[in-house]
């Protein structure tokens, strides 16, 4: 989840590919809040002002469940949609960015947090405290690579676009629609389209640009605890100097998922070549509308965090 603006600068290099290709996203708000992908579930009802129960396993469970069947399952929604086409359309578009991303990166963010937990075992309590701090750490990277801008300059709301015209409440009947065809469960409309303004909301309180809440807030409340950096992880750095998190030293790593899956490729590489996938996967999808090639042939129903057929769950 850390890598919002990894996926936003992402969908961006993405949208311009299929420009290029002669592809419309015929609205881009909404293709940029689909390329946040189920993670606009995490924060979903959080805070204890908000109203309502708290859909936030929704993301975890939309990440491992089949890529095929979820696609199919937005193509079947899509398909019966005539009010908001297009803005249902965009959003699908911009979360194929999101799932192209994660199922390329995640087998190298996985070997690397084993590695950083070899490397400074007295950071985290838990592997996905690492998993955070390298996802964050490549957020900083990728916004200096691809606009030369320091995490100190940006604001982290940027990457989720405001509600306008209605957009979360399409979100809102996208998955209203989904979760009953996917998983047979019935959630009120009004209900999930609360999910990309709560993250909005969290993302403010995430913004640290003068490591301000890092240094007076949140570390001493870490140390406090004894659970390693269970916040601050979640906090882009400033200076990402002290490892190797892109790997562009080329260490040869492998695949946790199949170690016979070997790679010495950095971050920018996998990056650049999801690039090519997504758009790839985007211009077959909507050639596919209303029912063409299925879903299965066009994802090979490779796996949110393992790129591997039909292999879905974390490791």
């Amino acid at each position: 989840m850390p890598a919002l603006i990894t996926h936003y600068q992402f969908a961006l290099r993405v949208f311009s590919k299929l420009k290029k290709s002669g592809i419309e996203v015929p609205d881009r708000d909404m293709a940029l809040i689909g390329a946040q992908g189920p993670d606009i579930f995490f924060f979903h009802r959080v805070f204890p002002w908000e109203r309502g129960d708290s859909h936030a396993q929704t993301g975890s469970r939309l990440h491992h469940i089949s890529p095929a069947r979820l696609f199919e399952g937005m193509r079947g929604v899509l398909n019966s949609e005539r009010v908001k086409y297009n803005e249902m359309l965009g959003y699908i578009q911009g979360f194929f960015c999101h799932y192209a991303l994660d199922r390329s990166a995640h087998p190298y963010i996985y070997w690397a947090q084993r590695k950083l937990a070899q490397d400074d075992p007295a950071y985290g309590r838990k592997p996905i405290q690492y998993h955070f701090r390298i996802e964050s750490a490549l957020d900083t990277m990728v916004l200096r690579r691809e606009t030369g801008r320091l995490i100190s300059g940006f604001d982290l709301m940027t990457t989720l676009p405001r509600d306008s015209d209605g957009r979360y409440e399409v979100v809102g009947r996208l998955y209203h629609l989904l979760l009953f065809r996917l998983f047979g469960t019935v959630v009120p409309a009004t209900l999930l389209e609360c999910a990309p303004g709560d993250m909005r909301h969290a993302l403010f309180f995430m913004n640290d640009r003068a490591m301000l809440r890092q240094k007076l807030v949140f570390r001493p409340i870490e140390k406090i605890s004894g659970r390693g950096h269970f916040a601050t992880s979640l906090l882009r750095p400033n200076n990402t100097g002290d490892w190797d998190y892109a790997n562009e030293l080329r260490a040869k790593w492998y695949n946790p998922f199949d170690q016979l899956q070997t790679s010495d490729d950095s971050f920018f590489d996998i990056y650049e070549f999801a690039v090519n996938e997504a758009a790839d996967m985007i211009a077959e999808f909507v050639a596919a509308l209303p029912r063409g090639k299925s879903m299965q042939e066009i994802t090979q129903d490779r796996g949110f965090a393992s790129d591997l057929p039909g292999i879905y769950d974390e490791k």
